[in-house]
């Protein structure tokens, strides 16, 4: 893949052990040759963003070149899909989190869609994810659980409906609520409210806020 390069951790050299090296870095050359194109089609098929398949591409090979050395080479497209699979879960997740408390998008809460794009836009510091879960921690469990299954793990309706025991239109429906639930949690987040903060004298409210 043009504009595409991946160096190779195949672990620090000494004498002894370098013949084996350069086994595994000739083995990690042809994987990467053979198999290159394939990840790209799969990170595209998993819902990676087109601008970002050459970084989550590398960060694919960067893991298999680590993890060469305990791999028995008998089914390399499962054991190189299932790298992909993690990888781009994690770029969701990381995307996700980086972007969720952005103004433009909370301003819309109402007009999202029933099935469209993600409604995540924005954490700015790492150190927010705990504001990230105190605010999921605010809604509704069943939504709750859809709305992170679909939104950050990527998991498809038909996938969420079986894991959780409900026809397909119910997630839907409660992703559609999820949405407008959390942004509206976030819309309130960015007018000061502190979804951390102790509850201190409202225990009976704070709960379903």
């Amino acid at each position: 893949m043009a504009g595409l390069s991946v160096s190779v951790d195949l672990g620090s050299a000494n004498h002894q052990d370098s013949s084996s090296r350069l086994v595994r870095r000739t083995q990690f050359l042809t994987l990467y040759d053979v198999w290159c194109e394939s990840v790209i089609r799969w990170i595209r098929a998993l819902g990676g963003p087109e601008a970002d398949r050459d970084d989550i591409a590398q960060e694919v090979f960067l893991v298999a070149s680590r993890r060469l050395h305990a791999f028995d080479g008998s089914n390399p497209a499962a054991w190189l899909y299932r790298i992909t699979q993690r990888q781009v879960r994690d770029f969701r997740r990381r995307t996700w989190i980086s972007r969720i408390f952005t103004r433009d998008h909370t301003d819309a809460v109402e007009a999202l869609p029933d099935d469209g794009s993600s409604p995540a836009r924005a954490l700015e510091r790492k150190d927010n994810q705990r504001i990230l879960n105190a605010l999921l921690s605010k809604m509704n469990v069943d939504r709750r659980a859809a709305f992170v299954l679909f939104e950050i793990d990527g998991l498809s309706g038909e996938e969420i409906a079986k894991i959780q025991g409900v026809a397909v239109n119910t997630v839907w429906k409660r992703l559609h609520v999820a949405r407008k639930e959390f942004l509206a949690l976030v819309a309130r987040h960015q007018r000061g409210y502190d979804p951390t903060a102790p509850l201190a004298g409202r225990r009976g409210k704070g709960a379903r806020t």
